[in-house]
This record gives structure tokens, sequence and C-alpha cells, in this order.
């Protein structure tokens, strides 16, 4: 395992068990752990400088997502289906964001407007900074002020519910070659169709993002899935 794969920094409204779920969980959507990856207690519980029992608790959460598998007398591996899972939630979140999309087209106030495009402009200078891990934030951000826009309790209620694996997973994209320069250029276009005002366009085009990114990143299986 990668020795500088976990780094800790508990924030005192987190609990322990939760840093260390959350940690797992991006080690494994960000790819640095692979599905039939054996995952050791003990070896985790050294690296991340905690005792066993928040691993186990971590494993059974990550259980019910679908992220590992324990089979008995064995030990706990990442799951064969991680990707597919990872995938699905994706394809969710590709929908509701969607929406959201659509929804912050049709309330745009003014304010909003300015606020919006100077996020983009942020955007846009730290990619040409190449400033990666900003870059990251300032995405999330970018995302995170639609969702303000749109201000629909139910649409948030979900997009908070897989907040873990969209953080996670959005720096796995960022890895790939190219995706800095295509998702800040699909942002921009969604950031111009919201300012425009066009709600259709706006939810197309952010769930076109979310699902070429996606296909990106898991090597095309996402055509595949929605064809099946």
């Amino acid at each position: 395992m990668n020795g500088e794969l976990f780094s800790l920094k508990t924030e005192q409204v987190k609990s322990l068990r939760d840093v260390v779920l959350e940690s797992i969980r991006e080690a494994i959507i960000s790819g640095q752990f692979k599905p039939g990856d054996h995952l050791k207690e003990r070896e985790l519980s050294e690296k991340m400088g905690v005792s066993t029992t928040p691993i186990k608790e971590a494993f059974r959460m990550l259980s019910q997502e679908g992220l590992v598998e324990t089979i008995p007398r064995k030990g706990t591996y990442v799951s064969s289906l991680a990707d597919v899972n990872i995938q699905e939630v994706q394809i969710l979140r590709a929908g509701v964001e969607g929406v959201c999309a659509k929804l912050a087209a049709m309330k745009l106030n003014e304010i909003q407007k300015v606020e919006l495009q100077q996020q983009m402009e942020k955007m846009e200078h730290l990619l040409q900074q190449n400033e990666v891990e900003r870059l990251v934030e300032e995405n999330t951000k970018f995302h995170g002020m639609i969702r303000s826009i749109a201000d629909n309790l139910m649409v948030t209620q979900i997009l908070d519910n897989i907040a873990s694996f969209d953080k996670a997973f959005r720096k796995r994209a960022l890895k790939e070659k190219g995706e800095l320069r295509s998702g800040y250029t699909e942002h921009r276009k969604i950031g111009d169709a919201i300012i425009s005002k066009n709600p259709e366009l706006a939810e197309h085009l952010m769930k076109e993002h979310i699902l070429r990114t996606l296909h990106d990143v898991l090597n095309g299986t996402t055509e595949k899935l929605i064809k099946d």
C-alpha cells in the first residue's frame, strides 16, 4: 500500500470512525485500492494511527455501500463490483444535478449571476496555473453554487447523501489526462446556460458533463450499462 495514502486530519465535528470511513472510501473510489485488493485491518490501523475498532466499523459501512466484501476466514476485499456501484451513483447524480442546473437557470437572480460568473473566472485562472488541488475545491464549490441557486430541499438531500462518493470521484477524474481542461470547458458551458436562463440546455449539459466524465474514468463502461 502507498505509504502516503492516508493523512488523517481529524475534524472535531467528525467521529474517528467517520474520518477512517471517508479515508478508505476515498482510496477505493479514487482507484488507489483496486477491486480484489485485500484490505488488512492491522496494516490499515498502523498506517492511520488508530485501533482496529474504527477500521472494523468502517468496513461494515463500506460493505453496505457495496464497496467492500468480507469473506469468512479470509478477510475483507475491495468488491469486484466497486466500479459498478460507483458508476450507478454517478448516473443517479447526473440526473439529479441535471435537474439542479435546470432549476438554477429558472431561479437565478442578478447577484447570483455575478457570483457564478466570478466563480468561473476563478476556475479558469486555476486551470491556467495548473493548480489541481485548488481547482478540485473550486469545482466542488461551482456545483455547490448551482445547488444553492436551485434552492430545492429534496435535491439537496439526495446530493448530500452521495457527497462523499462525489468528492472522491472528482479527485479521481481530475487525475485523467485532459480532464482539467475538458471539465472546465463543460463547466463554462453549463454556467453560461444558467446565466442565459436556458433551463433545458443547462440540464442537458450538466447530465452530459457528468456522464462523459464517468465514461472516461471507467473506460467506457457507462455507455455499455446505459445500452443494457
